[in-house]
């Protein structure tokens, strides 16, 4: 999974651009580098073990998107020369572009996990759904799971941790959680739902870690928590979002995200927008527009000197 990690996010904008080539590539150096070896075998069996693997996916109830599927990650992955050619199916590439349904996971961060192999998951799933509010309480927290489901998710065979709910939640559940808690951005905690003395449905609940996050993290999370964009803000972000998605193909749903930051502030806007117009008609712009367009606009955006300030 972590040479998947790599993969999609090196290959990320191609990935959003879901009617281009299905092919992606990927430097073999980069791979090589990231997965700390230089054994080309090494290499082509992780490939290979990925093409001959499936994902079943389940979004447990988040996003309008299938509520089921079941995917190989990658198909026909090749060497071609010092690159790394590899497919990925449409609908798959759909649901990765989807901002509502996948979360992005910090690469170095990855890499600090260690001491089990649960850790990585858990905190992929609550990324994932830091931002899903409980209508109760308003923290973050995970959907509801069943025991089986919660297994199936974690990689943890039926065979494994039979000795009821306590055994798998000392040996994997609380490990996870405390190197979550000691390496990560993220806090989460146990939740269950207990019928007769037995654990039927468990959850987590989620907070920021403020602790172990960087600056650049804080600013994102900020970012993330600006005021809600009702009435004729939501329309002006709309239109802002229509806007860059249009004439810049900017993804929509990152569009949607960036165009926030621009609520009340139009003039800015249309600032960096002619600046983007003028870089792309001189030659600036390297690589495809959409991902440049998105990168000026949240670098740029009049948030940033709030911030600072």
């Amino acid at each position: 999974m972590k040479l998947y990690n790599c993969l999609l996010a090196y290959c990320q904008d191609e990935i959003l651009d879901i009617h281009e080539n299905q092919f992606l590539t990927i430097p073999r150096s980069v791979v090589m580098e990231y997965m700390r070896t230089r054994n080309d075998k090494a290499v082509k069996d992780w490939l290979q073990e990925l093409a001959l693997s499936s994902v079943e996916f389940n979004n447990l109830g988040k996003g309008g998107l299938p509520s089921w599927g079941f995917y190989t990650f990658i198909q026909e992955p090749e060497f071609r020369g010092s690159y790394i050619r590899f497919g990925m199916a449409e609908t798959l590439r759909c649901l990765i572009a989807d901002s509502t349904m996948f979360a992005k996971i910090n690469l170095l961060l990855e890499r600090k996990f260690k001491k089990t192999k649960y850790a990585l998951p858990l905190y992929e799933l609550g990324l994932d759904y830091r931002d899903n509010r409980d209508r109760t309480t308003g923290k973050g927290c995970t959907p509801w799971m069943d025991v089986d489901q919660f297994r199936k998710y974690m990689g943890i065979k039926q065979i494994e941790y039979m000795n009821g709910f306590g055994q798998m939640n000392r040996s994997v559940i609380q490990p996870a959680l405390k190197e979550i808690y000691a390496e990560s951005d993220l806090i989460m905690n146990l939740e269950k739902d207990i019928n007769n003395r037995q654990v039927i449905r468990l959850r987590f609940n989620i907070e920021s870690n403020t602790i172990n996050m960087s600056a650049v993290e804080r600013f994102k999370r900020l970012q993330a928590t600006l005021p809600g964009l009702e009435g004729t803000k939501g329309v002006e972000a709309a239109n802002y979002a229509d806007y860059m998605h249009k004439m810049f193909e900017v993804h929509l749903p990152r569009a949607r995200k960036i165009a926030r930051l621009y609520v009340g502030r139009r003039e800015v806007f249309d600032s960096i927008a002619q600046k983007i117009e003028r870089d792309k008609l001189e030659g600036r712009v390297k690589g495809k527009i959409g991902a440049y367009a998105a990168r000026v606009f949240t670098d740029e955006n009049p948030i940033v000197e709030i911030v600072k300030a």
